[in-house]
């Protein structure tokens, strides 16, 4: 059974279409070379300023037991195995509203509750009966429009995180240095004390030797010592 379920899982994937080099395969002709060309653009500049990639499929009919969502997803696994990528697909031999499916990373480092704002509004820009190229391309740019959004909002609070990230390391930096110098400054008293207390100073030791007479002067013969411990 492994291996059937194996064989099926190829034989699907080898069905698929190769990614489009400008991100649109259009086989159902619903776009106009001009509405085209300026997608891609948008769509261009979306991948270089957020790493996003943007593909659009349209087809006339899907294989029998296949739904467009399971075209979308297989279609995002297949083309977004590299990248962060999010598919439309459209089917227009279905009056259903074309799917949108996005990668699970964005999922992740967007937010699921954005993600879900993002879906919801690019296929309301689609519901219309029938679905022509120009509701296409407004949900393609509602979609290019909020993710730019949140990249940006993603950009900034990266920003400010590692401003204060920086500015904390400062403050722990200087609290570190001024506590080093007060450990110094204490150790170097302390050490200076205990070499005080251990040095210790005595009265001379004197010896008075003996006196002589009138005949030798009278003098007296003092020998003094210092010892300095």
């Amino acid at each position: 059974m492994s291996l059937i379920a194996t064989l099926i899982s190829l034989a699907a994937a080898a069905a698929l279409p190769t990614a489009p080099a400008d991100g649109i395969r259009d086989d159902a002709r619903v776009f106009g070379d001009l509405t085209r060309t300026e997608l891609v653009k948008e769509m261009t500049t979306l991948q270089s300023e957020t790493g996003v990639r943007l593909f659009i499929d349209t087809n006339t009919y899907l294989e029998s037991g296949t739904t467009t969502t399971d075209r979308c997803r297989a279609l995002l696994n297949e083309w977004g195995k590299d990248v962060h990528a999010v598919v439309i697909c459209l089917d227009r031999s279905s009056s259903a509203p074309p799917i949108v499916q996005i990668s699970g990373s964005l999922w992740t480092q967007y937010g699921t509750l954005e993600i879900m704002k993002t879906q919801r509004n690019a296929v309301g820009k689609m519901e219309a009966s029938p679905v022509t190229g120009e509701h296409v391309a407004a949900g393609a740019r509602s979609l290019i429009t909020d993710i730019k959004k949140y990249a940006r909002t993603a950009r900034a609070r990266d920003r400010l995180i590692n401003r204060r990230d920086a500015m904390l390391a400062g403050a722990f930096g200087a609290a570190l240095l001024f506590g080093g110098g007060l450990v110094w400054l204490l150790v170097r008293f302390l050490g200076r004390h205990e070499t005080q207390q251990a040095v210790q100073h005595t009265f001379p030791d004197v010896e008075v030797g003996q006196r002589f007479g009138a005949p030798c002067g009278g003098g007296v013969i003092v020998e003094i010592a210092f010892r300095k411990q």
